[in-house]
C-alpha cells in the first residue's frame, strides 16, 4: 500500500502516478475511438450538403480536428456533426478515466498487476453511476428552476397574472434561499465533472452517493477543493511540456539520419502531411529551436510527388497524430490520476476514511471469521464412542 501524507504533498505525485502505460494506453484508446467517430460524423455531414464542401474543408483542414466554438462558415448539420462528435469525447473520456481510476486506486492499495480487462469490467459495471450523477444534479437543477418558470409563465396570464404575481411576491425569501440551493448544485455539478469517474472508480459508490459525496467535498473542504485543482494544474503545465518535448525529439533524432541521405524526399513527404493535417507542421516547425531539427521542413511545394511518397505520407501523418494522442492522453492520465488522488485524501479529512485500506479490512475479517466446529465422534446407543477396528 502506497504510504501517503493526506495533504497538498501527494498532489504532486500525480505526474508520477499518471506517467503509467497501463493508463496512458486506455486514454489513448478512447482518444482514437473519439477522434475516428468525429471524423466520420463530420465528413458524412459534408457529403449531405454538397461535394464541394467536402472538397473545401478537405482542403482547409483536411484530418485536423475543428473546434465547434469556433465562428465558422458551415451549414447546421456541420455544427451539429462537431457537437455530437465533441459529446463522443466528453463520454469516451469519462469511461476511460473512471477506468483510469479504478486502476490507480488498486495501484495505491498495492495491486500493481490490475489489468486493463478488469477496470473495464469494472466500467460495465458501473457506468450508469457515472453519467447519473451528471443526470440526476441537471434533473433537479431543472426541477428547481420550473418553479419561477411556472411563477413567470403564470405573470403572463391576461387579468389574473398581476395577481399572480402579487401573491408570489410573498415568497420572495423563499425564492432567494432556492436561487443559492441552484447555485450550490451548480458548483456540485461542475465538481461532479472533474470527480464522478474518480469517485465511482475509488469507491464503487451509485449514483446518489456519488452526488452526495461531491456536495460533502464542497460543504466541507471547498478550499481545499480549489487550492488542490490549482496545485494540479501545476503539475500538468510542468509535465505535459516536457512529455511533448520528448516525443518530439525522439521523432527528430529517429528522423534525423533519413533527412540527411535523402532531405528533398523528407521535405516533400512533411509537405503532403502538412497538407493532411491542416498545416500543423508549418505551425510546428516555426516553435522555437524546431528549425535546428530540420526534420519539420516541408519546403516548397513538388511538381509531381509520387505514389511511393504519397505512402509514406499518410503512415508519417498516422505517426504524428499518433505522438499528438499520446501527448493528450498523457495530460488526461494525469487528470484522472490526479483527481483520484485528490478525492482519495478529501474523504479521509471528511469522513475520515482511509480508501486504500478496504482491501485490507476485508481481509482482515476473512482471517478473524470463526472456523467450523470439528465434527464429532459417532457414538452408538448406549452411550459409548465407536473406535475404528484396525484390520
Amino acid at each position: 500500500m502506497a504510504e501517503l501524507h493526506f495533504d497538498f504533498r501527494d498532489i504532486f505525485r500525480a505526474g508520477r502516478y499518471g506517467f503509467n502505460p497501463k493508463k496512458i494506453s486506455v486514454h489513448l484508446f478512447g482518444l482514437i475511438l473519439a477522434y475516428l467517430i468525429y471524423e466520420i460524423l463530420v465528413y458524412s455531414s459534408l457529403l449531405i450538403t454538397s461535394e464541394s464542401g467536402v472538397k473545401q474543408f478537405w482542403d482547409t483542414y483536411a484530418l485536423l480536428p475543428v473546434c465547434p466554438l469556433v465562428d465558422y462558415a458551415f451549414e447546421d448539420i456541420t455544427i451539429g456533426a462537431m457537437w455530437l462528435g465533441t459529446f463522443t469525447l466528453f463520454v469516451f473520456f469519462f469511461l476511460a478515466s473512471t477506468m483510469v481510476s479504478k486502476i490507480t486506486i488498486e495501484d495505491l492499495r498495492g495491486d500493481h498487476f490490475f489489468s486493463i480487462t478488469a477496470s473495464w469490467r469494472f466500467v460495465r459495471k458501473h457506468w450508469k453511476a457515472v453519467f447519473g450523477t451528471l443526470l440526476g444534479l441537471i434533473a433537479i437543477l431543472v426541477l428547481l428552476a420550473l418553479i419561477p418558470i411556472c411563477v413567470g409563465l403564470l405573470g403572463k396570464i391576461p387579468m389574473v397574472g398581476r395577481v399572480v404575481l402579487m401573491f408570489a411576491s410573498v415568497l420572495t425569501p423563499f425564492a432567494f434561499f432556492l436561487g443559492l440551493l441552484m447555485a450550490y448544485l451548480l458548483v456540485g455539478l461542475g465538481i461532479s465533472l472533474f470527480f464522478a469517474p474518480s469517485v465511482v472508480g475509488a469507491a464503487d459508490s451509485d449514483a446518489f452517493e456519488t452526488a452526495y459525496q461531491h456536495l460533502a467535498m464542497l460543504w466541507n473542504q471547498p478550499w481545499r477543493v480549489l487550492i488542490y485543482e490549482i496545485f494540479l494544474v501545476g503539475v500538468k503545465a510542468i509535465c505535459i511540456p516536457i512529455w511533448g518535448i520528448f516525443c518530439l525529439a525522439g521523432f527528430a533524432l529517429a528522423m534525423q539520419p533519413i533527412y540527411f541521405l535523402v532531405p528533398t524526399d523528407i521535405q516533400h513527404i512533411m509537405w503532403q502531411t502538412d497538407r493532411w493535417l491542416g498545416g500543423s507542421i508549418e505551425k510546428l516547425n516555426a516553435l522555437p529551436y524546431m528549425e535546428h531539427f530540420r526534420v519539420f521542413d516541408i519546403g516548397s511545394e513538388p511538381a509531381n510527388l509520387p505514389i511511393t511518397l504519397n505512402i509514406a505520407a499518410i503512415f508519417m501523418t498516422l505517426s504524428l497524430l499518433f505522438i499528438a494522442g499520446l501527448v493528450i492522453a498523457y495530460l488526461f492520465s494525469i487528470a484522472s490520476t490526479g483527481n483520484t488522488l485528490i478525492y482519495t485524501i478529501l474523504r479521509k479529512r471528511v469522513d475520515g476514511v482511509n480508501l486504500l485500506e478496504v482491501e485490507e479490512e476485508a481481509e482482515v475479517l476473512d482471517s478473524v471469521a470463526p472456523e467450523a466446529p470439528p465434527s464429532e465422534a459417532p457414538v452408538n446407543p448406549n452411550g459409548i464412542e465407536t473406535e475404528e477396528k484396525v484390520q
